[in-house]
């Protein structure tokens, strides 16, 4: 998976730029409404796929490049695609929308529906992931130690917290708001169910 090191805003404004065309002229050709390409432009919201696809094609650029992530600009560069993925909701299990997700075809082993997202209830690991923001999961297939996990406990509400087996096999919880989520100590690997890693987190206005 690649970085995310760059605005959309900045990115469709380069393009627009290097492109010699005119944001009117893109709103023609596309049926994105001048209203909302100039909220695109100025940051106030992003693009969702679609419109992503739409805006790479007429500016003839790769997508995940425009989406601010570290790959060429060339639209024949097609190594990373963008697919979508659940946001679920942990109370209920339930979608509650689908989001863009840079997946790196060349050097990834995971199929893409290994991964999904769930929306953060709580702020026990902030600053990494606030009440609100997104984590992006890849569903468990081996224990690492010291890696951020989606879990439970026996039969609890899911919850992430880093993961630090010691040499005795004990299982030490951990969150990143130690003040007021107090690690949990001296759990077994059995006491715990593992639902996935956590490898990505998005900021909350990522996708608005």
């Amino acid at each position: 998976m690649s970085n995310l090191i760059d605005t959309f805003a900045h990115r469709l404004k380069y393009a627009i730029k290097i492109r010699d065309v005119r944001p009117v002229d893109i709103s023609k050709v596309t049926g994105i409404s001048k209203t909302n390409l100039s909220c695109y432009m100025s940051g106030k919201y992003e693009a969702k796929q679609d419109g992503v696809e739409i805006l790479a094609k007429v500016l003839d650029v790769n997508p995940v490049w425009l989406m601010g992530y570290d790959v060429p600009i060339d639209r024949n560069y097609e190594k990373d695609k963008i697919i979508e993925i659940n946001v679920i909701n942990l109370h209920t299990n339930e979608i509650i929308e689908k989001i863009p997700f840079v997946y790196r075809t060349d050097i990834s082993e995971d199929d893409p529906k290994n991964f999904f997202a769930i929306q953060a209830s709580d702020n026990s690991m902030a600053p990494l992931l606030d009440i609100g923001d997104i984590a992006i999961i890849k569903k468990y297939k081996e224990f690492l130690n010291k890696k951020t996990y989606l879990l439970k406990i026996k039969d609890g509400f899911p919850i992430i917290r880093k993961i630090i087996q010691s040499d005795n096999g004990e299982i030490e919880l951990q969150a990143m708001n130690m003040w007021n989520f107090p690690t949990q100590n001296g759990l077994k690997m059995e006491d715990i169910e593992i639902l996935g890693e956590v490898v990505r987190v998005e900021n909350k206005s990522a996708f608005k």
